[in-house]
């Protein structure tokens, strides 16, 4: 299995705040999801230009949503969220800033907050598929790993990868009682 078909998460949590926050002015902007189900569409979502893998490659299995400002759409971040319905949650396969928030490749992010919003729309995916907010994914690695278990309380389940890990449903009500956003289903 290709690390595109097996998946990765090595998205930072930058800050808890529950809308995004612009890092110039402090201004905190109000968020909409919606899902993205074109691949043509993904094809504007590559590596060359910054957003980590080429979107429009991810198994079609997995289901992509943008996070997107509410005032002008345009798009935050990206998460790819896959019914795992053998281990009964949502599994979270790929999550992703855009270029312009990516702090750590490319040196400074204009919001903050988009890392948490990808788990907790995962963590939503999860309650409308009937596993009550449980998610699991594979960290990139063990600094990731821990990372995920202290800022969500994530447990380390290393079954299928040496840095899976598991929110389950207390830590995902958690998650969804601090990030808000509204779906577009438009």
């Amino acid at each position: 299995m290709t690390v595109m078909e097996q998946g990765c998460i090595d998205i930072w949590i930058d800050e808890i705040v529950p809308c995004l926050k612009d890092t110039v002015t402090g201004d905190i902007k109000e968020t909409v999801v919606f899902k993205i189900e074109s691949r043509t569409y993904l094809k504007k979502f590559q590596k060359s230009n910054g957003w980590h893998i080429n979107w429009n490659e991810i198994p079609k299995n997995v289901e992509v949503y943008a996070l997107a400002l509410k005032d002008d759409n345009s798009i935050q971040g990206l998460v790819g969220v896959r019914n795992d319905k053998d281990s009964h949650a949502a599994y979270l396969h790929w999550a992703c800033t855009a270029p312009h928030n990516n702090r750590h490749e490319f040196g400074s992010q204009k919001y903050v907050g988009i890392g948490g919003h990808l788990f907790a729309i995962a963590a939503d995916k999860s309650i409308e598929w009937g596993y009550e907010g449980a998610i699991h994914g594979f960290a990139a690695n063990a600094e990731l790993l821990k990372h995920y278990m202290d800022v969500f309380h994530a447990e380390y389940l290393g079954m299928l990868h040496q840095y899976q890990f598991f929110i389950g449903e207390e830590q995902a009500k958690n998650l969804l009682e601090v990030y808000h956003y509204e779906w577009n289903e438009a």
